[in-house]
């Protein structure tokens, strides 16, 4: 640890008060990496197809 990281310590705040532990809770297999990235996946595309539906739709409306 440098001198600075010492420095800023001292006036340092916790983030949380969740006292965290050096346990592993569970571990994620390449499978259900997998699997999420496919739910992730469409439902990214569903989004992207309803922000263009939608942007076509008001493109020409004007707000005052």
């Amino acid at each position: 640890m440098g001198i600075l990281d010492e420095k800023v310590k001292e006036f340092a705040k916790p983030a949380s008060s969740v006292n965290h532990s050096r346990e592993i809770a569970f571990t994620v297999t390449r499978a259900e990496m997998t699997e999420l990235n496919n739910v992730i996946s469409s439902k990214i595309k569903q989004n992207r197809k309803e922000r263009d539906a939608s942007w076509h739709e008001a493109r020409d409306k004007i707000v005052k």
